[in-house]
């Protein structure tokens, strides 16, 4: 009885240099052995003998057992009661993804092998102990699917499940997180997290205490979202803007004389003849004058959003607002923004009226809300190209899963071409032979805009299509599910239906053929979409056309790589030269190794507000609870003792935990709002010679000493202001009650990355080359056989 995957010289070659990534799965052959034979003798058992059995399990876990000593024939009773009432019997390779993950891995899975049935095991195991399992899921769609489907083993097994949803009110959050296994998006489920932060009293508390997270969709949520700052707002007077101003201005502003773009498109800034007049319309002095920097702000925020954000492209405008179109998914992102001046200038681009930027009341990062729970584990489709930077933020090795029948598609080369119409008009004529033959096709797409444009001239051409994108992707689970039907042509952005399974209506004309438009900046992202054909043993066939225009290639200069070494002319043909296919790939490694840089550097920053904010909510929390009582009033005895006769000391320390919790959330505003402020310019220090990172933490930790301070101060103040009523105590209504309104939105964090261009080329804006980038490769790599042989990376859990 074994699971094996194919391993080549390179991948032992990795290995010994410290690849993250897990082929050897001997080390399940022993477990999975006993969990078949032990399974083969539960064929004849009754349903409710099995239920019994999985109660005594748990009984025993809670006795003291070890989880591992049981999991076995857990895993057993489990699998078999998957077979009765799912008519889904657990392969021996989910069997053994489900041990990777209760052993704390992330495991590869291709696409339609069935991770959602091969998480209930590891889920209901640890859900035994009952503490609470969170599974984490990619969208509400997936949480309350999953759920749903998979609730009947769930139930068998002795164990409740619940699902959250976003728009759910606190009472059913409640319940639903109260269950045994609880399957929530982990935005969802990191706003709960903030709105407890925030709670007066505990009965308030929809979260239990954190035990043990499976991440579904691991790579995305672990990687692409991870520095995604989740955030709960509450009203605030709104601040005065200039921001309609400063678009009518920067729309009369011309490219190349009054700004310029860098070369890689991330970043755009005025010139001096820009910035010339720019003084002289506004009639203000000098722009970098110290009280005319808000006006530079709002200035260059204006610029941003006419020259770097695209409409169809980076967001729709939706029922007169704004809505961000994430570039890894092709989806609309609910109740997603831009740093507030950003957001101000892209609505008055649109002239749409502006929303309210509230005052931030709490803030997390979702990698550092999944590093609160004590034990992690995940699922994924592509999880070994992120294998080394999974482990250094997580501690979380990558472990791959074979598939279960063999993988039969065909992985086409890419089919370059010099120009971007050349290379649309070959997608049609593709699409056109293919359609012929009644054989269904995905096109993956980058934009709302190209998934349009190729739809309308496919329909021009007599071919139907569906169209899959932001606009319409409440329906992406029904369009999706029809992609596989004979004749079937669906126009999607990215990995949109990603959770979803395409299932084949005939398999005769070849399989599903997915035809990608673009290279996009993640190659995790290429093999998703990649991924959407061959499931299970099913035939399937993928090909990329890029051509030497689109957005990745310009960024990173391809002409300029390519000159004098190729010249593409005027061919309207696909380029087939060694050196152009090499090119294509190597601007897709360089790409993403920078945006590496960017997420190492970005948690960099916010690591020192995480350590923050995790020293004071405890404090906040102990408050709560009960088990710290705040004696700030105890040093002013003059005005407490007649309180204390009046009212009774119970309702007087009552007063001052309301108090005191009010002056912490006050406290961490000021301290949130502190950050935010020396962020937006910490960069400009390395113009003067200085670290920006370390100039942030040392001025940042510094004000937080003082934290503990002017919390005492205010709750000591607010000694002052309290009255007493019909025989009780009154708080003003802000202690009280907190905000009037308060919402939760999610920033895209520093989206042109121009001050982490700054931080990491380092002072007097250095670029590194690309010819220096290549003499400095051996040290390069001696640098990398080092870090990973000496530095410090999260404990496993």
């Amino acid at each position: 009885m074994a699971v094996r995957n194919e391993i080549h010289w390179s991948d032992r070659l990795a290995r010994l240099r410290g690849s993250s990534v897990g082929l050897d799965l001997a080390r399940f052959d022993s477990e999975l052995g006993e969990i078949s034979t032990t399974g083969a003798g539960l064929r004849v058992v009754s349903e409710q003998a099995l239920t019994a059995r999985a109660v005594e399990l748990g009984r025993a876990l809670l006795g003291g057992e070890p989880r591992t000593a049981i999991r076995p024939a857990f895993y057993a009773v489990a699998r078999e009661l998957a077979d009765r009432l799912l008519g889904m019997r657990p392969f021996d390779v989910q069997v053994v993804a489900a041990l990777a993950m209760d052993d704390g891995r992330v495991v590869e899975m291709q696409t339609g092998e069935g991770k959602t049935l091969a998480a209930v095991l590891p889920a209901a195991l640890n859900a035994l102990a009952g503490e609470g399992v969170h599974v984490l899921t990619f969208n509400d769609y997936l949480a309350r699917r999953d759920a749903e489907w998979m609730r009947p083993v769930y139930e068998a097994l002795g164990l409740s499940v619940g699902f959250v949803q976003e728009g759910m009110p606190p009472a059913a959050r409640r319940r639903a997180y109260a269950a045994d296994v609880t399957y929530v998006t982990a935005k969802e489920a990191g706003f709960d997290h903030l709105r407890d932060l925030l709670a007066r009293r505990t009965a308030d508390l929809v979260h239990r205490p954190f035990h043990f997270a499976l991440i579904d969709e691991a790579d995305s949520i672990l990687i692409d979202e991870a520095r995604v700052p989740l955030v709960i707002a509450g009203s605030a007077e709104r601040a005065s803007s200039s921001s309609e101003m400063a678009a009518r201005l920067v729309a009369g502003l011309s490219a190349g004389l009054h700004f310029d773009r860098d070369e890689y498109g991330r970043d755009v800034e005025l010139t001096d003849a820009g910035v010339d007049r720019v003084e002289r319309i506004l009639g203000c002095g000098s722009l970098h004058r110290e009280e005319n920097l808000p006006l530079l702000t709002e200035i260059n925020c204006a610029l941003h959003a006419r020259i770097l954000l695209r409409r169809d492209v980076d967001y729709l405008v939706r029922d007169g607002r704004i809505a961000i179109i994430d570039d890894h998914t092709g989806r609309v992102v609910e109740d997603r923004h831009w740093p507030d001046g950003l957001q101000a200038a892209l609505e008055a681009k649109e002239g749409l009226h502006r929303r309210p930027d509230g005052r931030i009341l709490g803030s997390i990062t979702l990698q550092h809300f999944i590093r609160g729970y004590p034990r992690v584990c995940g699922m994924t489709g592509t999880a070994r190209a992120a294998a080394a930077e999974i482990e250094e933020t997580y501690g979380l090795t990558v472990t791959v899963i074979p598939t279960h029948r063999p993988m039969i598609r065909i992985d086409r080369e890419d089919r370059v071409l010099a120009t971007r119409e050349a290379k649309e008009a070959a997608v049609i004529e593709e699409i056109r032979r293919e359609h012929a033959t009644g054989r269904p096709i995905l096109v993956g797409t980058v934009s709302v805009e190209e998934s349009e444009r190729l739809a309308a001239r496919l329909i021009a051409e007599g071919i139907d299509c569906t169209v899959l994108n932001a606009r319409n992707d409440e329906a992406e689970a029904r369009i999706i599910a029809a992609a596989g039907s004979v004749g079937a042509v669906t126009i999607s952005t990215n990995m949109a239906g990603r959770g979803t399974d395409i299932r084949l209506e005939s398999a005769d004309p070849g399989g599903l053929y997915v035809i990608g438009t673009n290279r996009h900046e993640s190659r995790r992202v290429d093999l998703q979409l990649r991924g959407r054909a061959g499931r299970q043993g099913d035939p399937g066939e993928s090909r990329f056309f890029v051509s030497l225009e689109d957005d990745l290639l310009v960024q990173f200069g391809i002409q300029s790589l390519l000159a004098g070494r190729f010249d593409a002319g005027g061919s309207t043909g696909p380029i087939t030269h060694p050196v152009v296919l090499a090119e294509v790939a190597r601007a897709q490694r360089i790409v993403e190794g920078q945006n590496f840089e960017i997420r190492r550097t970005l948690a960099r920053y916010a690591q020192v507000l995480e350590e923050h904010r995790v020293s004071l909510m405890e404090r906040r929390v102990a408050v709560l609870e009960g088990r710290e009582e705040p004696d700030v009033w105890q040093t002013a005895p003059g005005r407490l003792a007649p309180l204390i006769e009046r009212a009774g000391a119970e309702a007087v320390r009552a007063a001052e935990r309301l108090v005191t919790l009010w002056a912490i959330d006050q406290a961490w505003c000021d301290h949130l709002a502190l950050a935010s402020e020396l962020r937006e310019g910490i960069h400009l220090v390395a113009l003067g010679g200085h670290d920006p990172l370390t100039r942030f933490t040392t001025e940042l930790t510094l004000r937080f000493r003082e934290i503990d301070d002017r919390i005492d101060a205010a709750v000591l103040q607010a000694l002052d202001t309290l009255s007493f009523h019909d025989g009780r105590l009154a708080l003003p209504d802000p202690v009280l009650k907190g905000p009037s309104s308060t919402w939760t939105y999610l920033v895209n964090d520093d989206p042109f990355r121009n001050q982490i261009g700054m931080m990491l080329t380092g002072p007097g804006k250095v670029t590194f080359g690309i010819g220096a980038a290549l003499m400095a490769m051996p040290l390069f790599i001696l640098w990398g056989i080092v870090d990973r042989l000496f530095k410090r990376r999260p404990p496993r859990r």
